[in-house]
């Protein structure tokens, strides 16, 4: 009954935090009911009267709450918080955007479930990672890596162990704190000669919740010297859609995970 009633009030004009104290003084007996005109100025709403009072006028305090339950849950599901610019390199002194290396730091600190990351080179970054490694350890979380590889210029007798070998290589290099690691996957379009490709995004998806998109690879010379930009979403619709996109990938046999 509670979103029928909802459907039929139309209560978007009327400002959230309108509606929050609306809801306080039903809640705590403090509006009485029905909802008057009257009473509404009472409480000191002088705004969106007439819309106030044709959605709620007539209906019981648990009826009206159930409106307004309704549309404020809608609101939040909506609500997306602004995203926010990452950079790397030399800015003026009053800058607001957040720093890539420390943003990063962040992410993986945060993380509960699962981290996502995807990267093309990661040369000398593994001091970058440490704390990737350290959520592991202590809070078993599932990573996966989305790595690029050299793709090959001939065709190969064995591409499960040409794979194999170029991510052991890389991954030395990359994660050297031992176990756990992570699982690391590579296009399968590096086994073939042709057509030729570069594994080229640079993301992180933490928890399915947040996503980092930036132009700094995960290198200590992108995160903390070159001139890099990049934003940080919150929320999980895109954080969400960006996770199945590389997990998709999986899905559909179009990485080859690295047994390396």
């Amino acid at each position: 009954m509670s979103r029928q009633l909802a459907e039929h009030a139309d209560l978007s004009e009327v400002a959230t935090s309108t509606l929050e104290r609306l809801r306080d003084a039903i809640a705590t007996d403090r509006l009485k009911m029905p909802v008057t005109r009257a009473g509404l100025l009472d409480h000191g709403i002088r705004n969106q009267l007439e819309a106030l009072e044709g959605a709620l006028s007539g209906h019981t305090a648990l009826a009206s709450l159930s409106v307004l339950d309704v549309v404020l849950a809608e609101r939040r599901a909506k609500a997306s918080p602004a995203p926010e610019l990452v950079w790397t390199g030399p800015e003026r002194a009053n800058a607001t955007a957040r720093d890539t290396a420390v943003v990063l730091r962040a992410l993986f600190e945060r993380a509960q479930r699962q981290v996502i990351l995807a990267g093309y080179d990661f040369t000398k970054g593994s001091s970058l990672l440490v704390p990737l490694w350290i959520a592991m350890r202590d809070r078993s979380i599932d990573v996966r890596f989305f790595i690029h590889i050299e793709q090959t210029s001939e065709p190969l007798s064995n591409p499960a162990a040409y794979g194999n070998e170029a991510v052991r290589g890389i991954m030395e290099q990359v994660w050297p704190f031992g176990d756990p690691r992570p699982r690391v996957y590579y296009d399968a379009r590096a086994l073939t000669p042709r057509p030729r490709f570069n594994m080229h995004a640079k993301c992180v998806v933490v928890d399915g919740e947040c996503a980092l998109i930036t132009s700094a690879n995960f290198t200590r010379q992108a995160q903390e010297q070159n001139t890099e930009c990049g934003v940080l979403l919150e929320g999980p619709t895109f954080a969400h859609h960006l996770a199945r996109q590389w997990l998709g990938l999986i899905d559909a046999g179009l990485v080859m995970e690295s047994s390396a």
